[in-house]
């Protein structure tokens, strides 16, 4: 099976930035009422203490990703103060500020389930865990430390992500993360201090230091479980399948499908132990072509030194999707067959590599969230202002796949994106536009009325051009 290219995963929020062209402004104040945010906000504890609304903040935050301003600082130099009247310092320290975004996202998140009928479609949603790589160029940042990162094959500066998402029968959905910090810290690294020692940011920090990937993913897993979260799998990549993880996961009430290593770990299989190539030698007679997949698969069930009974599939011509292919690149030869390993002794072989294929979905996530949603771009030095805008990042991308699920045709991700920002950035000028010739034609008159006075009918005539100038649609900035 040739899987370069998996075209459901592709573009999923460059289609869907294509959509609402002529209305974008109405329709994320719309879905910020709808979705109701300010109650999310306020049941946080994310509440205004003076000057400007968090909501207005967060709102204005949002929509800036459409205009391709990646600071603050870009914003506030841009002409564009009809969009916001808050200063600098205002936005920094609302970025800042050590606000429970963990407590608004999941409210957040619990309530766009309840709307998107996740709780309908339990018996088909799959949980995907995986990690990624936050390169940073600063050295000036909080609780910096070197880790690896595998697409460049070297360890960087920066954070590792350990992000949980929901995979629906209609999108995927980033529901919780956590942050991983290595013991190798950069010369001079900068710790930060929270100033609530039992805040969510002091937990936060907490987590990253002392626990390994394996426990925080597992706590993670157990704060959704114990929230009701509708699920049945968990799709993890060859890192994360060992038996002991399996065998934690499964005891939490979830089923794991996972690529497997090619190491020493043994598996009991009619009473004999094998390692996966010995297991592979011993059972390769049994492949059975898939014609659905393009694959040559067989199902070996098998019971793991600690115990846990599962399944291990067999596949002959699989190969991971490139989603990073370049014209002219080095492509990575073809492995002759891998495994697959899944605590569901029900599933055939067929749907365990089909389920499996799901999990891709989350490392297109990633790609065009860096790209397009600011994941990972933030340069606050504040490790504060780091969380929010993972957290902002994935409130985007909900925003995003919300609106995606709202629409018949079922555009893509990408589109809607392209459509967004396009109408973002068409509006902001019109917007612009309208009110320096507003100004100028106020000038004009004043100008003229400073010469002479003007008699009653004529006042009239200059009070109808002006309100027919504001009422010209084109200058409006909308359709209303």
């Amino acid at each position: 099976m040739h899987n370069r290219k998996i075209a459901h995963f592709q573009g999923q929020i460059e289609t869907a930035l294509k959509k609402f062209r002529e209305e974008l402004d109405l329709r994320m104040e719309d879905l910020f009422a709808k979705l109701r945010i300010k109650s999310h906000l306020t049941a946080a504890g994310i509440r205004k203490c003076e000057g400007y609304s968090p909501l207005h903040l967060l709102f204005v935050l949002t929509n800036v990703v459409f205009l391709h301003i990646a600071t603050v600082h870009d914003l506030l130099t841009r002409p564009l103060r009809s969009f916001c009247q808050a200063h600098k310092d205002t936005f920094y320290r609302f970025k800042k500020a050590e606000w429970s975004w963990g407590a608004f996202y999941r409210r957040f998140m619990q309530f766009l389930g309840r709307r998107s009928g996740w709780f309908q479609s339990a018996q088909d949603n799959c949980l995907i865990l995986d990690t990624t790589i936050l390169p940073k160029r600063g050295r000036n940042l909080e609780n910096l430390t070197w880790v690896y990162d595998h697409c460049r094959g070297k360890s960087v500066i920066g954070y590792e992500l350990l992000t949980l998402a929901i995979l629906t029968p209609g999108n995927l959905l980033p529901l919780d993360f956590g942050f991983h910090f290595s013991h190798h810290a950069p010369a001079g690294a900068r710790q930060t201090q929270p100033v609530r020692p039992r805040g969510y940011l002091a937990r936060h920090l907490k987590a990253a230091a002392q626990l390994t990937k394996i426990e925080l993913a597992l706590k993670m897993l157990a704060q959704l479980v114990a929230q009701g979260l509708p699920a049945l799998y968990l799709l993890v990549d060859a890192w994360f399948t060992s038996p002991k993880f399996c065998k934690a996961v499964k005891e939490l009430g979830l089923h794991v499908i996972g690529r497997l290593k090619a190491d020493g770990t043994l598996y009991t299989h009619e009473g004999q132990a094998y390692n996966l190539r010995q297991l592979y030698r011993a059972c390769r007679h049994l492949l059975t072509p898939a014609p659905e997949l393009g694959l040559a698969l067989a199902r070996v069930p098998v019971v793991c030194g600690n115990g846990l009974a599962g399944a291990i599939i067999l596949a002959r011509g699989y190969q991971e999707p490139d989603l990073d292919t370049k014209p002219g690149g080095k492509i990575t030869p073809p492995s002759p067959w891998t495994g697959f390993f899944t605590t569901d002794l029900g599933l055939t072989a067929p749907a365990v590599v089909h389920k499996y294929l799901g999990r891709w979905s989350i490392e297109v996530f990633f790609k065009e969230a860096k790209q397009r949603l600011g994941l990972g771009q933030e340069q606050g030095h504040s490790f504060a202002a780091q969380v929010f805008s993972v957290v902002q990042t994935f409130f985007r991308y909900s925003l995003l796949a919300y609106l995606l699920e709202q629409e018949d045709g079922r555009p893509t991700m990408g589109e809607m994106f392209r459509q967004l920002e396009e109408e973002t950035g068409r509006l902001t000028f019109l917007d612009r536009l309208r009110h320096y010739l507003a100004d100028l034609l106020r000038r004009i008159f004043d100008t003229l009325a400073a010469f002479y006075d003007p008699s009653a009918r004529f006042r009239a005539y200059l009070d109808a051009i002006t309100i027919a100038f504001n009422e010209f649609p084109i200058l409006q900035g909308c359709e209303t």
